[in-house]
């Protein structure tokens, strides 16, 4: 088994562990519990934005039961050359809000949760979120 975690690393260990981000993931956590934290409308509030995106063409989208916005999407010429993973974060990065997390999920499919808990900046919304599943064609 491979023992580096990138292609030039020769430490095999990091510095710490990730706990002093646990407070707000599980913040996060209970907020998406919560019955109708995810918004209704993504077409109206999410979709003009990701269909602006820079290097993006928005290919379709639906509303899934489990409250995933699927959004089907290929990149123009402006990205070649650009790591995919990393484009998908800078196409989710435009309905981005205080609370962020992109996750490949598979090959070619990235899924997301971005949402404003109590507390947030600027502090004028109530709690809510986002599910958007991003599926990157070519």
């Amino acid at each position: 088994m491979e023992q580096r975690r990138w292609d030039i690393d020769e430490r095999f260990t990091g510095v710490s562990d990730a706990t002093a981000m646990l407070p707000a993931v599980h913040r996060l956590e209970e907020m998406m519990r919560g019955d109708g934290w995810v918004t209704e409308d993504p077409e109206a509030h999410l979709l003009p934005h990701l269909r602006r995106a820079p290097g993006w063409e928005v290919l379709g989208e639906r509303l899934l039961d489990d409250g995933f916005y699927e959004v089907r999407a290929r990149p123009d010429e402006r990205l070649e050359g650009i790591d995919v993973q990393r484009a998908v974060i800078r196409l989710l990065s435009v309905v981005a809000e205080p609370s962020f997390l992109v996750r490949q999920a598979a090959g070619n499919v990235y899924d997301c949760v971005t949402g404003v808990m109590p507390g947030d900046p600027p502090g004028m919304f109530k709690s809510h979120g986002h599910l958007i599943r991003v599926i990157v064609t070519e």
